[in-house]
């Protein structure tokens, strides 16, 4: 009788971690699922049914593979009485991003999230209190949850699949919460992570499993200080998204890749990735670069590629097509709009142009653990442009999120204080690419957790075993 894994697939992220990329977790199940060993069921959001594609094409050529979909409701479709309950236990952690996200917002045409200001002390006060009481974390809140969410979504499904593990990958999602959750109630075996560097800070994350595994050393940290889940309970396994550019194995040369941008073989070119929304005055600063390059500061072929924000939504790709439509006929810079994580072909684009670049700024994004993974120059942004912004607006307000910060401490990603900082600090990276290696080294020792190519294979050995 083969063993059964529920699978949460909550997100398009997913995608990315675990399917999309050369040696990925369901490369090597495949084996074990062929072999009759085990059976997996992959669960997904019912408003997300569209988004499957690739998940379909798995099942159809892997035997022992099921996709169910479930209806979980999500923080829009919330009651009164359920958003203040979620909103009590969700500020039992509260920390500088979480002062960011429910004070100041992150983006400029959203507010911030829970209130705003108004509640901001009340927030700070939950967590100095309740949030410092271990029975108020593990116990009243679940007890809680259970009347307040009386409702079980993924009831029918335990009851037809009879799961011998839970894996739940997305935890900073009410539907990987819920299934936790079920899995609890029926002591069912629960193995889970959260998709991203940023959500152990966020906010109280409800029923994590007795297992985390976990990306970085970053990330164990805070999970221990902020979620106050044990260290001996977690496993560090890299990030699985990065596994595929480790060794060099799909590297194009800076030839080929100055061809693929349209740029001469001799040149040099800065990479921006953008902020979007989050940065409405970029245009400033690459207005400035450009005009910088054409008074010759920067010597000569000197050329720029600007690539949209990589978390973006279809707003965000709206916005940032205005804001860099202009760039575009500009005969030294390469403006390109696709998405990073759309296939195998484009994320072997994407990786090749970071690592040939002589300086990358990347303004306060995910984009960070690549670029320090390939130990290229790295900036952000300590100004907004032209403009002086008050610092709920100002770019500098994401500097003070908990896992930015151990960024711009270490060094490894250097602040540009003003336009004269950024000039000196490009003008030194392309003179000399290897600037800042001792602290991108010891940056990639802390935020990237194991980066030798076998995230995935650690992944896969921990369902394993627990199955």
């Amino acid at each position: 009788m083969p063993k059964t894994l529920l699978f949460s697939f909550s997100s398009a992220d997913c995608f990315k971690n675990f399917y999309a990329l050369p040696g990925s977790l369901l490369e090597q199940l495949a084996s074990p699922l062929s072999s009759g060993k085990i059976r997996v069921v992959f669960v997904i959001q019912e408003h997300r049914k569209g988004e499957i594609e690739g998940l379909l094409k798995y099942r159809d050529k892997t035997p022992n593979v099921f996709i169910e979909s479930v209806f979980v409701k999500q923080r829009g479709n919330l009651s009164n009485f359920e958003k203040l309950f979620v909103f009590f236990y969700a500020y039992l952690v509260y920390t500088n991003t979480t002062k960011v996200l429910a004070t100041m917002g992150m983006r400029l045409d959203e507010p911030p999230r829970g209130s705003g200001k108004i509640f901001a002390p009340l927030k700070w006060l939950l967590s100095r209190t309740f949030g410092k009481i271990p029975f108020i974390r593990n116990s009243f809140v679940p007890w809680l949850h259970e009347r307040v969410f009386p409702e079980r979504p993924f009831k029918d499904l335990f009851d037809s699949y009879k799961p011998n593990l839970v894996f739940t990958p997305h935890l900073h999602d009410r539907f990987d919460q819920e299934m936790s959750r079920e899995a609890k109630r029926r002591g069912v075996r629960r193995l889970g992570m959260t998709l991203n560097w940023d959500h152990y800070d966020k906010y109280f994350l409800p029923f994590l499993p007795p297992r985390l595994l976990i990306q970085s050393e970053q990330m164990k940290d805070f999970a221990h200080r902020f979620q106050h889940y044990p260290l001996s309970q977690m496993t560090v396994v890299g990030y699985p998204f990065l596994d595929y550019i480790y060794g060099g194995k799909y590297t194009t040369s800076r030839e080929e890749t100055l061809k693929t941008l349209g740029f001469p073989q001799d040149a040099k070119y800065i990479m921006y990735i953008a902020g979007s929304m989050f940065c409405p005055d970029e245009p400033d600063v690459i207005e400035e670069m450009i005009r910088w390059e054409e008074e010759g500061v920067f010597g000569a072929n000197v050329y720029f590629v600007i690539r949209p924000y990589p978390g973006g939504r279809g707003r965000d790709d709206v916005f940032d097509k205005q804001k860099f439509e202009r760039f575009r006929a500009h005969p030294k810079v390469s403006v390109q709009m696709q998405k990073f994580w759309a296939g195998m072909e484009t994320n072997m684009e994407f990786m090749n142009v970071m690592r040939h670049a002589s300086a990358i700024m990347a303004i306060y994004s995910t984009a960070v653990l690549p670029a320090v993974a390939l130990d290229r120059p790295l900036l952000t942004l300590g100004f907004d442009g032209y403009t002086k912004r008050p610092f709920h607006e100002s770019v500098t307000r994401f500097a003070i999120r908990e896992h930015f910060k151990d960024v711009v401490d270490s060094g490894g990603q250097v602040v540009a204080k003003d336009f004269s900082h950024l000039k000196a600090k490009l003008i030194e990276y392309l003179k000399n690419p290897h600037a800042e290696h001792a602290e991108r080294e010891a940056l990639r020792a802390r935020i990237l957790g194991p980066f030798d190519g076998k995230a995935s294979e650690r992944i896969f050995r921990e369902i394993m075993s627990s199955l």
